[in-house]
């Protein structure tokens, strides 16, 4: 018997099975994936941003300690329109001592994401494993694996990703739409040292950011994760040509950091976003991309996932103090009242930017720009702004 069975073992799946242990649960991951192969940088070479609110949920699970040698802070944010004179600069100094976020590649927190998981007794992690089927019953949820394994479980979680198959099994809607855009995924070195400044380059055809990676460890170049931004069959262009090609047209694009060099492999994804009408259904919650997905501007995605599960975590552990079954429709809608208005607010926030800035319009145009002037003119504004980057509602 165990308290929670999570599908999924990613990013937000895993961080949640390590809350809900820490709290004295019995967990139980399946994933579908190799545990090997989940820590190999050509399967996912991206970076991640991982706001301040997100790593304080990482200290609390002992989670940082392990990711802090690979984390380079983010002091600053810039964020400009190419062509434009009117640009905002956030400050970190402006909210106190604290990096308003970190820039970590996927595979460090994975790696401690997994190592932390094989050091708790109480999860139980099936790789290489997918769900057969479940039946729910008055008492909890029984789960049959491909592997043969049978489990019972007063709670199943579906944190698979965008495609969710529990999802769609259970009959939760999900609304979904196409940006009609590409994301070009990369690293590169870069003449001019980044300073800790994460920047939003804005364009007609889609933003474009540059993130601040820690030093390269062995010949000490100064690097940055690359998201650019591009119509579907721009992106497709770009991504097969040669490397000096695209980082002369960076360079053409971006001035900032002088000269650049791609560092690696290249990455291409269609970007869509997605939004469910529901978080629940009985016995059932869905959590991170399987409940929604939006455009990658402000990198915002997975931290949102990431409160997913520290929340859920929160209700579960109210649960088990008051001795109430953690698979209870009045637990899982507490959940997901709780989880509404952060996740539609970031939904709609990035949404808005992406059709704000990625146009033509001479109109859209001075607004925007107007825009940009007055926040960067009026402090409060600013500091509402950076609370919502850094993760604080």
């Amino acid at each position: 018997m165990t308290d929670v069975c999570i599908l999924g073992g990613g990013l937000v799946g895993g961080v949640l099975g390590i809350a809900l242990a820490k709290q004295g649960l019995v967990v139980t991951i399946v994933d579908r994936e190799n545990r090997e192969t989940m820590l190999n940088p050509k399967i996912d070479g991206r970076t991640t941003a991982i706001n301040l609110a997100s790593k304080i949920i990482f200290d609390e699970l002992g989670l940082w300690d392990e990711i802090t040698p690979h984390a380079e802070p983010i002091l600053d944010i810039k964020v400009f329109e190419g062509g434009s004179p009117w640009s905002i600069h956030f400050d970190h100094q402006m909210m106190g001592q604290d990096p308003m976020g970190y820039i970590v590649e996927n595979r460090f927190i994975r790696q401690a994401i997994i190592q932390q998981t094989l050091s708790l007794s109480n999860i139980t992690w099936y790789d290489e494993t997918s769900l057969l089927t479940k039946k729910i019953t008055p008492s909890g949820v029984e789960i049959f694996l491909d592997n043969g394994q049978e489990i019972k479980a007063s709670l199943l979680v579906g944190a698979e990703g965008r495609s969710s198959p529990t999802r769609e099994e259970a009959g939760i809607k999900s609304y979904q739409f196409s940006y009609d855009q590409k994301g070009l995924v990369f690293s590169v070195y870069h003449e001019k040292p980044h300073n800790g400044v994460a920047w939003e380059a804005f364009h007609p055809s889609g933003p474009m950011a540059f993130l601040p990676i820690q030093d390269c460890p062995t010949s000490g170049r100064h690097r940055s994760g690359v998201v650019w931004t591009l119509p579907v069959e721009q992106g497709d262009f770009w991504f097969s040509q040669e490397n000096t090609l695209i980082a002369a047209k960076l360079r053409e694009l971006f001035g900032f950091l002088g000269e650049f060099e791609i560092a690696g492999q290249k990455w291409i994804y269609p970007l869509n976003a997605q939004m469910v009408d529901r978080f629940i259904e009985e016995r059932l919650v869905i959590v991170g991309d399987a409940a929604h997905v939006c455009h990658p501007v402000a990198g915002q995605g997975v931290n949102v996932g990431w409160r997913d599960a520290a929340i859920l975590a929160k209700h579960l552990q109210h649960a088990k103090n008051l001795g109430v079954d953690l698979g209870a429709s009045s637990i899982l809608k507490e959940y997901q009242k709780a989880r509404r208005f952060d996740t539609w607010s970031i939904f709609a926030m990035t949404d808005g930017m992406v059709r704000l800035f990625s146009n033509n319009s001479s109109i859209l145009h001075f607004l925007r720009n107007a825009g940009l002037g007055t926040v960067n003119r009026i402090p409060t504004l600013k500091r509402f702004f950076m609370r919502r980057a850094m993760g604080f509602s």
